[in-house]
């Protein structure tokens, strides 16, 4: 019927019965999650994810099952069935299309970052149900540092790496973990402009962390940096600015984070991963240059 895995394919007539394909909205490149849009004979749209990994599946399931609710109701899609062998499930759809597919201007955008200010707040409020994850000792924060820097030098020039150091020379106090997208950023953001509503999609990395680890710093320095409005807008949502300590923690993780983006662009020849890489580097850069002209100024 089409290029769908077998196993796949029984999956979704599970329920749908039979169906037609509609369109594939796979990810290019090697390693990547497929995805295809069907329609089964009740009439119904669905979108049928196979996962790179495992990993991959057991985060979005769990996402699903346990913490999207937390969203309030329509505001994620809703898990239909999963298979952990063939790694796919078969998800509703959502309305709405991908921010970064389709631009937002003046009001409309504003309205849609403070609903992503509000919905990360909500998911980062759910109740995790475990222990929380180990805090990085000393030992692992030096090695994720070492790690950092050796890569950085493959790839960026050394003042980059002497800056790359200097912020993450102390490592972040131990801040508590919750239920983080860790790929929260406007291509995962659909908005309905008929209702003017945000959803969320793509649950794949969800897991349990510090927010300061991947939620925060990507939206900080990929999105908020230079657009003060949207990050007021963004803020207000969220119910708080940012405090300190969280400031400096989403710098010193995010120059690990922007080293790995390059890194794995580079690698899969990602452009848009590497472009978002860069993007980070140069914000991290003009909070490192300010934040050294402040300490001059008041040397003097």
């Amino acid at each position: 019927m089409t290029d769908i895995p077998a196993r796949i394919e029984d999956l979704i007539t599970t329920v749908a019965g039979t169906f037609e394909l509609v369109a594939e909205h796979s990810w290019p490149g090697p390693d990547r999650p497929r995805v295809w849009e069907v329609r089964g004979s009740d009439g119904q749209r669905r979108f049928v994810k196979r996962h790179a990994g495992p990993q991959g599946h057991r985060r979005e399931v769990e996402a699903y099952q346990r913490w999207t609710y937390c969203l309030g109701g329509g505001r994620a899609p809703t898990l239909v069935a999963a298979d952990t062998e063939a790694r796919a499930i078969v998800i509703t759809p959502v309305a709405g299309r991908s921010m970064s597919s389709r631009p937002l201007e003046g009001k409309e955008e504003l309205e849609a970052f403070q609903q992503a200010g509000y919905l990360l707040a909500m998911l980062h409020s759910a109740p995790t149900g475990a222990a929380s994850p180990t805090a990085e000792g000393e030992d692992e924060w030096a090695a994720a540092v070492e790690k950092m820097l050796t890569d950085a030098a493959l790839y960026l020039p050394a003042d980059v790496g002497v800056m790359l150091r200097d912020l993450t020379r102390e490592r972040p106090v131990e801040l508590s973990a919750a239920v983080c997208h860790a790929d929260y950023q406007p291509r995962n953001w659909l908005w309905d402009s008929t209702t003017r509503t945000l959803r969320l999609i793509d649950f794949e990395r969800t897991c349990v962390e510090p927010a300061v680890k991947r939620d925060l710093p990507r939206l900080q320095l990929r999105i908020l940096a230079s657009r003060p409005n949207a990050r007021a807008a963004f803020y207000d949502g969220f119910g708080r600015d940012l405090t300190p300590v969280e400031q400096h923690a989403c710098l010193a993780y995010g120059a690990q984070d922007a080293v790995s983006a390059l890194k794995w662009g580079l690698e899969h020849q990602d452009v848009e991963t590497v472009d978002a890489a860069h993007t980070m580097l140069e914000n991290l850069r003009a909070h490192y240059n300010h934040g050294r002209m402040r300490s001059a100024s008041r040397r003097r």
